[in-house]
């Protein structure tokens, strides 16, 4: 029984053999390295700061230079004015001419409807008068027409009953326009001289020297020339004493132009 037991294990595995070699043992796995843990980086450097950068602002612009203010307000007041001529009288004050009138030799008519003359004026005094005149009502109360004719104080030479004593200048003030008064007895300093006799704008407080008509204190004074002073007109006195206006040249550098000045 138990032979045929060996027997059947032996007929169910193959023979081996002789001499055939044994079969090689299996491998054995080599055992797992141990790795070394990665050396540390070093921290990496933090941004450099970001300084804050001041916003960018335009420079302001600069002001224009006096000159050339004083040639853009000429070049606006006179543009302005002679764009409408045709539709207001007063644009003919810068053309020449009142409106309905011319610029002619006349005799000067104080507001009271008196001729002046040497002898109804006292020194230190003044009268309003309309040049050129129309003797139309509406026309000769234009503002630009009005001018005061000034006898100067006796310290100035008013006393003397030549043409020297008188002056005459337009009421326009070159400021804003304003109508100003002469205010007789005022005594001023210019320049170190004492003034008697102020002409002053009630308006923005501008004051001129009536000697020349030049603004010395107020925002008119601080305009440059020839926009800081008033329109003038020329005298003569005839035998008779009589005060005449002669035909005015409006060059700046003569008698100049109502509401915008003249050279001093």
């Amino acid at each position: 029984m138990a032979d045929n037991e060996e027997k059947t294990k032996s007929e169910g595995q193959p023979a081996k053999s002789e001499g055939q070699p044994a079969s090689p043992p299996a491998p054995v796995p080599a055992p797992a390295q141990k790795t070394a843990p990665p050396a540390a980086q070093p921290a990496p450097k933090p941004p450099p700061a970001v300084q804050p950068r001041a916003p960018l602002t335009k420079p302001p612009p600069k002001p224009p230079a006096p000159g050339r203010r004083n040639f853009l307000k000429i070049m606006t007041v006179v543009g302005g004015i002679l764009g409408i001529t045709p539709f207001i009288p007063y644009g003919a004050f810068f053309t020449g001419g009142g409106a309905g009138s011319s610029l002619e030799r006349q005799r000067i008519q104080k507001s009271d409807a008196v001729f002046a003359n040497v002898n109804n004026m006292v020194p230190d005094s003044a009268a309003i008068f309309v040049y050129p005149r129309t003797n139309d009502p509406k026309l000769d109360a234009e503002p630009f027409r009005r001018y005061q004719l000034i006898r100067l104080a006796g310290a100035h030479g008013g006393d003397s009953r030549e043409v020297s004593s008188f002056r005459a200048y337009s009421m326009i003030c070159v400021h804003l326009w304003c109508l100003w008064d002469y205010v007789p007895g005022r005594e001023v300093v210019i320049d170190d001289q004492n003034i008697v006799g102020n002409l002053e704008c009630p308006c923005h407080g501008s004051n001129y020297n009536v000697l020349n008509g030049k603004a010395y204190i107020g925002p008119a004074a601080d305009q440059t020339p020839p926009n800081d002073a008033l329109a003038s007109l020329p005298l003569e006195v005839d035998a008779a004493g009589d005060i005449w206006v002669t035909p005015p040249n409006t060059s700046f550098d003569q008698n100049g132009i109502v509401g915008i000045g003249r050279e001093v």
